[in-house]
């Protein structure tokens, strides 16, 4: 990997974390600025996965005894900004190298093999180094993908729960 890719993905994920306001908002401000470049491919919970993202960052999804398992194909090269989660949940690098913007604001560049405990309330920005596959299992009673997604995640952070919204305020203001 080149140092001129390694500075990309350092200086467009670090500037996230830096820029005033709770993570959330940054996060919120970033995505909405990714979606006016040409090419860029967006999904909304509850949503069939548009054909362009099919074919660039396919997801495989399984049901199974009352788990939800989502695993995401991540081509190197590309930044992928991940749903907001309504729940705890373990998430695993199967393949690859990313880098991503931890709960804290830091950058972080972890390799395969490699498990994350998502916390409620995260959304993740990923630059992929290589090509990766990212897996994330959930616990629901959901038997589509569209009840799960609805049941997982929700578009924007106001949709949290309030007992979410409060705690995070209080930990950004600290």
């Amino acid at each position: 990997m080149s140092n001129k890719e390694n500075l990309v993905a350092s200086k467009i994920l670090t500037g996230i974390s830096k820029s005033p306001g709770l993570l959330w908002e940054k996060l919120e401000i970033f995505q909405d600025e990714l979606k006016k470049v040409n090419g860029c491919l967006t999904h909304n919970v509850g949503e069939e996965q548009s054909k362009g993202l099919k074919e660039v960052a396919p997801l495989e999804h399984h049901f199974e005894g009352g788990l939800y398992t989502r695993e995401l194909f991540m081509p190197k090269g590309v930044f992928i900004v991940s749903l907001i989660h309504k729940k705890q949940h373990p998430s695993f690098l199967l393949e690859g190298e990313v880098s991503f913007i931890t709960d804290e604001g830091e950058l972080k560049r972890i390799k395969a093999p490699y498990k994350v405990f998502t916390q409620i309330g995260t959304q993740r920005v990923f630059y992929v180094h290589k090509d990766s596959r990212w897996c994330c299992v959930n616990k629901t009673n959901a038997t589509t993908v569209k009840e799960a997604e609805l049941d997982i995640y929700v578009n924007k952070y106001l949709e949290l729960p309030k007992e979410v919204l409060n705690k995070n305020k209080e930990l950004w203001q600290q």
